[in-house]
């Protein structure tokens, strides 16, 4: 009885947490994805496209003039390339921009059934990021939090990790590809 209360009160707290948001649902062949915007914060899957799928910010601003933005990415992987290659191979990235680099594991106790391996990449006098990467059919989905200012990644988190929560996959009958941005 214990156990059915402590998990009723995990999905309640997660539920709760997740209620505020406006959902973002992308279809595209193969697959359907969602994502729930943090209260105050805005996603969009148009805005830019030459960095990410799509990128987070404070509703009150525009993702170039905001402190902190987040961003995710798909990337296709093979049948056989592992989430943690991955993840290493994009340290190695990271190192060649930045010499004096410091990365380290962090466990940002997403409540969600999804795997994330998370690291915050440093680079002194630069960018600091926390960059969480899942895998879904077909592809690895990579979240960065990132800012200029250390204290505005930090008030960031808690958007952040709502975010991830609410990141949903399905599978969809076809082949899978990622998001194209829709209009609004």
């Amino acid at each position: 009885m214990g156990k059915r209360i402590a998990i009723l009160g995990v999905l309640l707290v997660l539920c709760g947490s997740l209620r505020g948001g406006n959902t973002i649902r992308i279809g595209g062949k193969g697959f359907i994805l969602s994502l729930t915007e943090p209260d105050g914060w805005k996603i969009d899957f148009g805005a830019a496209v030459q960095l990410a799928n799509f990128v987070m910010h404070p509703a009150s601003s525009s993702w170039r003039k905001s402190s902190v933005v987040a961003f995710g990415r798909f990337t296709p992987r093979g049948a056989d390339q592992k989430l943690e290659a991955f993840v290493d191979r994009d340290a190695e990235e990271f190192q060649k921009t930045c010499p004096f680099y410091e990365i380290q594991e962090l466990d940002l106790k997403v409540v969600s059934s999804r795997k994330y391996l998370v690291r915050t990449h440093s680079c002194p006098g630069q960018r600091d990021e926390i960059v969480a990467v899942t895998e879904v059919p077909g592809f690895f989905v990579t979240f960065v939090l990132s800012s200029n200012h250390r204290d505005s990644l930090e008030s960031a988190i808690p958007p952040f990790k709502e975010m991830l929560a609410s990141f949903h996959w399905e599978v969809q009958p076809s082949s899978a590809r990622p998001p194209e941005p829709k209009p609004r």
